[in-house]
């Protein structure tokens, strides 16, 4: 089995062209579905726009996570994959996608055509085999640490990022613990220890 890291880049969208890219930047952090639409968590670096004040946290200085309901084609076809991140860039978004080898990566392409929507495969690259953490993991470990998770002192709560995350608390912990086990034996492993 081949999973691929993948980045896409597809046109930015009307919920997006609000925000100031100059002294701003958005990133997407997960995407879920639900009854209203699609759910996605967001890290907005910059000045918080007044629209988005009621759904966002401050979790460092100029830096916010929060949750914005959007109805979106390119969200519900990206939403049944595993997507690690969106970076809105200029005039589109960079999204980086765990795929399960090239036959998942070409359906996911062939959803964005048939939905004519442009899509264009920026990179492509063979995760090794072995990896330490889970995909799902990585994400929310990736989350956890861009969310000030880690520093001292945390800036968000296991309740507020488990919350954020649309898991429990208990699920969560459950997930950081593991992951942590897996990179501080491989951290030690490697050195011999």
């Amino acid at each position: 089995m081949v999973i691929l890291h993948v980045v896409i880049k597809t046109p930015i969208e009307d919920w997006v062209l609000n925000l100031d890219w100059y002294r701003n930047s958005l990133t997407i952090l997960d995407i879920k579905e639900d009854e209203n639409g699609y759910r996605l968590l967001i890290e907005i670096k910059g000045n918080l726009p007044d629209n988005f004040q009621n759904s966002f946290s401050r979790v460092g200085k100029n830096v916010y996570l929060g949750s914005l309901r959007v109805n979106s084609k390119i969200c519900s076809i990206l939403s049944k994959y595993i997507v690690s991140q969106g970076t809105v860039i200029s005039d589109s978004i960079a999204w980086t996608i765990i795929l399960d080898g090239y036959s998942e990566l070409k359906k996911l392409l062939k959803e964005f055509i048939d939905s004519k929507i442009e899509v264009k495969v920026m990179k492509v690259v063979k995760v090794k085999q072995g990896s330490i953490i889970t995909a799902r993991q990585e994400q929310i470990v990736k989350i956890a640490l861009e969310t000030g998770f880690y520093d001292f002192p945390r800036r968000i709560t296991l309740r507020k990022l488990a919350e954020k995350l649309n898991v429990s608390p208990s699920t969560l912990s459950e997930i950081l613990r593991r992951a942590e086990k897996n990179i501080i034996e491989t951290y030690f492993r490697e050195r011999g220890l």
